[in-house]
């Protein structure tokens, strides 16, 4: 279901939101494989001495230091959508309990 603003305005589309935590855990997988092939190399270059070995080993811990920390920063954006997207959910849920509360009360009333 899309929520929408006052003006009818699409604020969350499920399908939409669903589609693009997808796309993130994809990311996420993409990262986890570079991680994999680049512990490979880490374990190659651990049997070499010199300073090409020493560039290669300090070059390696970085980019695996920044892939951890982009893989964090998806995780933490997957679970701020998520978080957003069942908030609004309650408010939806509670909006329209409140308005079905009062539809049965005129009935009744009226």
């Amino acid at each position: 279901m899309a929520y929408v603003d006052q003006n009818g305005l699409i604020l969350i589309d499920d399908v939409e939101v669903a589609e693009d935590i997808t796309k993130l855990r994809n990311v996420i997988g993409l990262m986890e494989e570079a991680l994999s092939e680049l512990n490979q190399v880490i374990d190659i270059n651990s049997g070499f001495k010199g300073d090409t070995a020493q560039a290669i080993e300090s070059s390696t811990s970085e980019i695996r230091n920044r892939i951890n920390a982009q893989k964090e920063d998806i995780e933490a954006e997957i679970r701020y959508i998520t978080s957003v997207v069942e908030r609004y959910k309650t408010i939806d849920a509670n909006m329209r309990d409140q308005i079905n509360s009062t539809l049965t009360e005129e009935r009744y009333n009226g």
